[in-house]
């Protein structure tokens, strides 16, 4: 007889956990209350990317004329980016409930309670011999801050609005605030962004970020940090803010990005015997079992880094553990961060301050795309990629890319680290002439101190 896996939460861990169930012969069962592919394809990452696209195209013609293309200025046509996105959106779960229907994964469109053995979804109830908990985030609000004001939106309800805002409040100065203030700024909305800490984006290296802030601050984003709205005043279609400092602000959108909390109340966990922790977050050991012998966890329920890519990596490995499959605690040592901003931030590994704090002597090697050929061709000047070694040993330990295709080029130095490479080695290794990817190899070069250009 298959082992049967239930998996509740059909987000980016919990479509990965039961795909990867199926795969492995097991009876599987997904369950979601809403729909296919969670906050990451229904409200977050997808639906985000599709309209910054929207917002880096325009940004491109309205510089056309330096290329010698002459065009009009622009006109936005909010509506439709707000339809393709939906559309992007829609092709992306269909592919999910595809990939479901052909590894014969029974979907389950319901809240599920666990009690004993089994989950309950309506008046069904599903046993199990694996359960995998997926149940992921929701947008915090934040205490003092009229939710319910139609002006007042989180990163939610955002992707649903219907008009451009004239002027735009952040409250929250990390990915998704910055995300958010970088598409709106290039929509030509007039974008504040509050920050309670003295650096936006906390966790970037800061010299990263200082260069980050003065190109978007350029770009008309204003940034108030180490500051945090006291008050607020309210009317029928837009209100005023005001700050710690006595600034006013005001605006007809108010974005509150102040981070995420689990959703794992009331579905049955601790009468489960699963720990959760004062914050929500379900308490599983490096193989992301719980204290349940039948039930593992994945994903941003957890804790740590809420990212799609890690929590399908997550879940996959969940589901071999409790499948018996090539079993192993889960590694975190490689995992890419990338922030989607004009211009673009990519991270993996330790940076500066991080690996200075592990122990690390750490041994810096920079690159600019200021002399980077392709770069310089697509108009894209603004930006650096920096590595970080272990000055003793020359091992790579991390990197940092600001700039255009940030996002894409990171990897390179991912795979590097997991393989154990130095910078010396990892210079060596001959990139393709012109491409923005040799920033990566100059900046290895640069700390081996034999860049032709840069040493």
């Amino acid at each position: 007889m298959s082992p049967r896996v239930v998996v509740l939460g059909g987000g980016p861990a919990g479509d990965v956990a039961a795909l990867r169930a199926a795969q492995l012969g097991a009876d599987t069962v997904l369950i979601e209350r809403a729909e296919l592919g969670g906050t990451c394809l229904n409200w977050g990452c997808i639906p985000t990317k599709s309209l910054l696209a929207g917002a880096d195209l325009l940004r491109r013609i309205r510089h056309a004329s330096d290329y010698g293309i002459m065009v009009e200025e622009p006109t936005i046509d909010f509506a439709r980016m707000m339809e393709r996105k939906e559309e992007v959106v829609l092709k992306m779960r269909s592919g999910v409930e595809a990939a479901c229907k052909r590894k014969k994964v029974r979907v389950v469109r319901e809240q599920g309670v666990i009690e004993g053995d089994e989950v309950v979804c309506g008046k069904e109830h599903l046993p199990f011999d694996h359960l995998i908990v997926c149940v992921g985030t929701v947008a915090s609000g934040l205490p003092g801050i009229d939710m319910d004001h139609p002006c007042v939106v989180t990163s939610d309800g955002i992707v649903r609005l219907q008009k451009i805002p004239k002027k735009m409040l952040v409250i929250g100065g990390g990915v998704i605030g910055c995300e958010f203030a970088s598409l709106f700024a290039a929509l030509g909305t007039q974008v504040t962004v509050v920050e309670v800490l003295p650096q936006i984006l906390t966790g970037v290296d800061p010299r990263i970020v200082a260069q980050f802030r003065k190109l978007v601050e350029a770009q008309g984003v204003t940034f108030h940090t180490g500051h945090n709205v006291e008050s607020v005043d309210y009317r029928k279609a837009s209100l005023t803010a005001h700050l710690d400092d006595g600034t006013d602000v005001d605006a007809d959108l108010l974005l509150v990005s102040v981070g995420r909390k689990p959703e794992t109340g009331g579905i049955g966990l601790e009468e489960a015997g699963v720990v959760v922790d004062e914050r929500g977050y379900v308490e599983v050991d490096d193989h992301l079992h719980t204290k349940n012998e039948k039930i593992w966890s994945a994903g941003d329920c957890i804790g740590g880094l809420q990212l799609a890519h890690l929590a399908s990596a997550e879940a996959a490995r969940a589901v071999e553990n409790a499948l018996g499959h090539d079993i192993m605690a889960m590694d975190r040592t490689v995992v890419p961060s990338c922030i989607y901003t004009h211009p673009e931030i990519a991270m993996v590994g330790l940076n500066s301050e991080t690996a200075k704090a592990g122990g690390y002597e750490v041994k810096v090697g920079q690159a600019r795309f200021l002399g980077n050929g392709k770069a310089l061709g697509e108009g894209e000047p603004d930006g650096l990629a920096q590595l970080y070694s272990d000055a003793k040993t020359g091992v790579l330990l991390g990197a940092t890319v600001m700039g255009v295709h940030a996002v894409e080029i990171i990897h390179e130095v991912g795979v590097a680290i997991s393989d154990g490479l130095t910078v010396d080695e990892l210079g060596a290794i001959i990139h393709a002439h012109p491409t923005v990817s040799e920033t990566i190899m100059d900046a290895a070069e640069q700390a081996a101190g034999v860049a032709p250009y840069l040493s």
